[in-house]
Parts: structure tokens; sequence; C-alpha cells
């Protein structure tokens, strides 16, 4: 855009002002800047860049000025040109925190997570951002990407590197456990210990990790040292179950029973002594009342429940709904985190064809996550699959009306089921507007 075509959008007062400056002092680069930002609030983005266009070639070693120009490019949607202007800055600048940041926020806001991890392992060693480039590599992986083996790999680099400190040693036996790696999240914790010794959360994380290591008297140990706390108590309550001891763990429950009324984990905590006492009708009810009251977040004591509700329905032969419980429990302890332990599980129920064990796995997540899109879609390909395409139709047509915007593949997956849908149903029009609406998200968002 040359400069008499760009003059039709200095259109107010104050775009006027600030381009009769640029004319009498064209050295003053702020005011290039300025007016590109006048002109970004009214999304005259063409008019924007070619005025940064023309301040660098005045200023060609300006930096600023290319960072408003890759900002520009963002705010008009051209996102490969601002990654390739952010990229020139860091190629000139490779020590300069900001457009790093720049560049990842790109990244992020169009989920492109593994060309944000490449970026920050592209700076090399010797760099002063190098130990901040470990940590926000870690937040990716782990974060966004779930991807924990990475993770953990990330952060024993960064170790290595850097040395250890309470953080990274904490976080390392945080991705050991999401693993199920509990030696050697016990070994994390205990060397983040070093660091913090009085941390009473995280003795309680060494006390779990060592109890499923098999590691019991170290694991009483722990809690005894934290004995003090309400996770003190009750995790010696809950070990004392597993290790049978129901006298034992009965004092447990009476001493905190009083100073925490309606405490979930603790009715669950005498859900299971009932149990093994003999009395899984009882146990039953009370482990049935507690659940719903249990915060989805909490994974650990959900599958705590899980357990309880498995083994109380085995002891009244009831072999189906145990293997559900059973099911739901396992999926919960491997994590990472409620959801996604319980979608990837409803899932996994889906590709093997096993439609009532995935519907039933999906009616808990929605309980615990009402309206969840990506678990009414799921919900309507199971319909799909069995031939109800207009169940299908319906219940996407649902979800997509309270879809995030930020999930694009959960929508694009609903308009494709819900293409397939109306194909099925002999209509043509809407089978290929949902399919057209698909392609342009993908289109859009790649």
């Amino acid at each position: 855009m040359s400069r008499k075509t760009f003059l039709k959008d200095i259109d107010t007062p104050g775009k006027r002002k600030v381009y009769q400056t640029i004319t009498e002092r064209p050295q003053q680069v702020s005011n290039f800047k300025q007016l590109a930002g006048l002109m970004r609030e009214d999304k005259q983005y063409a008019s924007a860049v070619a005025i940064l266009k023309e301040a660098l070639e005045l200023h060609p070693a300006d930096s600023g000025i290319q960072s408003h120009l890759a900002k520009t490019y963002r705010e008009a949607g051209e996102t490969e040109r601002a990654i390739e202007l952010y990229q020139q800055i860091i190629h000139a600048h490779p020590e300069d925190a900001i457009p790093y940041e720049k560049l990842e926020k790109i990244c992020r806001e169009n989920e492109m997570y593994d060309r944000a991890v490449n970026l920050y392992r592209g700076i090399a060693k010797g760099n002063a951002l190098k130990e901040l480039s470990y940590q926000r590599i870690h937040f990716l992986l782990v974060e966004k990407l779930r991807d924990f083996e990475q993770g953990v790999k990330n952060l024993l680099e960064l170790i290595e590197e850097f040395g250890p400190n309470y953080r990274r040693c904490k976080d390392l036996g945080r991705l050991y456990v999401k693993l199920g790696r509990w030696r050697e999240a016990s070994r994390s914790y205990t060397r983040a210990l070093q660091f913090k010794k009085d941390d009473a959360d995280l003795i309680g994380s060494l006390g779990w990790a060592l109890v499923e290591s098999g590691e019991f008297q170290q694991a009483e140990e722990c809690f005894k040292r934290i004995g003090g706390s309400f996770q003190g108590v009750v995790s010696l309550a809950e070990l004392y179950l597993r290790l049978g001891r129901t006298d034992d763990a009965e004092a447990k429950l009476d001493a905190i029973a009083q100073r925490y009324p309606g405490n979930t984990r603790i009715a669950i905590g005498y859900a299971e002594l009932t149990l093994k006492r003999g009395d899984a009708d009882s146990a039953l009810t009370l482990c049935e009342e507690t659940l719903p009251r249990v915060p989805a977040y909490f994974a650990f004591e959900q599958a705590h429940a899980h357990e309880v509700l498995e083994a109380a329905h085995r002891s009244l032969g009831r072999e189906e709904t145990a293997r559900y419980h059973g099911e739901l429990a396992s999926a919960l302890k491997r994590g990472p985190d409620t959801y996604t332990a319980l979608i990837t599980l409803a899932e996994g129920k889906i590709a093997g064809r096993d439609f009532p064990g995935a519907e039933a796995v999906l009616s808990r997540i929605l309980e615990l996550y009402p309206g969840n899109t990506r678990a009414l879609i799921n919900r309507a390909e199971i319909a799909l699959l069995r031939n109800e395409p207009r169940t299908a139709a319906d219940i996407v047509e649902t979800a997509l009306g309270s879809a995030r915007a930020r999930y694009v593949e959960e929508t694009v997956k609903g308009h494709l089921l819900l293409s397939q849908a109306y194909s099925l149903l002999g209509d043509r029009k809407n089978s290929r507007r949902h399919q057209d609406l698909a392609e342009a998200l993908r289109g859009g968002h790649s």
C-alpha cells in the first residue's frame, strides 16, 4: 500500500495530528508506532502495516517497529506473517525475552503447542534465557500437551544443567506420580524435602508415594510426622484400612470426625471401615450418599470412593457394577486429573465399540461436568454408530450451542458428525453446510 493509499485512513483529528508530526520529524520512531496503534484500533490493518513498513525503511534496525508490525499482522489474523517477524526479531536479539513471550502467546492462541516447545528448545546453551526456556517447556508439555514422559525428560535436563531446587524436585515427583512411577516419585519428593524439611503437603505426598511403592512402615512414619494435621491423621486412617488395622483406623477417624463434620474424605473412610467389618449394604449406602458431594477436582478422593463401591458391589455379588466402579477407580488413579482420566476411558471404550460401558462413563462425566461439549459429542458419536442419526443430530446441536471457541477440534468433530447424521437423514443441504463449517474451522485454525 502506498502512502497515497493509506492517507484516506488518516480520518480523525488525532491521526492527522500524529501524521503531521511524522512528516515534520520522521526521525522520531514513536510517532509511527502511535499512528499504527490508532489505525489498529479502527481495524485499518493494511494502513497500519503500510505506515510501519515506511518506518522500517527509515529505521531498518529498530526491533520495536518490527514488533509493532508483528502485532498488527497478528490482530489482522495473518498469523504466519506475525510468527515470521517475531522469529526475525529473535534471530537478531536472541537474549531478549519479550519476542519469545509474544511468539509463545500466538502459538498458544492457535494451539500450536509443539511449535512453542520447539521455539524454546532452540535456545542455545549459554543463552541467558536457557533456564527460563526449560520452565516454559515444562508448562507447555505438562499443562497443554499433557506429555508427562517428555515433561520428566525436560525437568531432568533442567536439574542436570542448573541444579536441583525445591520446586524442580517437587514437580518431578508429581510427574512421576502421574506416570505411576511411585519409587521415583518418592525419591524426588525426598530430594525436595532437603530444601524445605517441614513442608506438610510434601511430606504427605511422599507418604502416599511410599504407600503405593509398598513401603508401608516408611509411609506410616511420614504421616506421623504431620500427625497434628488433617492430612496426617486421615492418611494414617486410610493406611491402616489398607493394612486391615480397623481398630487403629477407627480411632484416627473418630479423632478428626468431630473437628471436620460432613467431611467427604472422612465419610469415605468410614464407608470402607464399615465394609471391612462385613456390612456391605451400609458401606454402599454411605458411599453413594457421599460421592455426589466430593468435588470433581479431588481425583484421589473420587478414586477412593469408587474403590469402596467396587468392593461393596462385588461383596454383594453385583459383578458388572463392581467392574464399572473398578474401571473408574483405576482410571482416576492413573490421572492426570479427573476429567482427562474419565474422558480417555470413555473414548477408549468407544474405540473398542463397548457402547454401554462408554455411555456409563460419559454419564458420570456429565454428572461432574454438566453440559460438557466433548462428552456430549462422544455420546452423539455412539448414537451415530448405532444408526440413530436423529438422536445424534439433536445431541450435537445442543452441544455446539455451548461449545467454547478455543476448543476447535471438538467443534470440528461436532460439525462432521452433524454432516454424517444429516446425510443419513437425507438432508443433503444441511449435510453439506456442516461439512463446509468443519473445513472452514480447520482452515482458519491451521
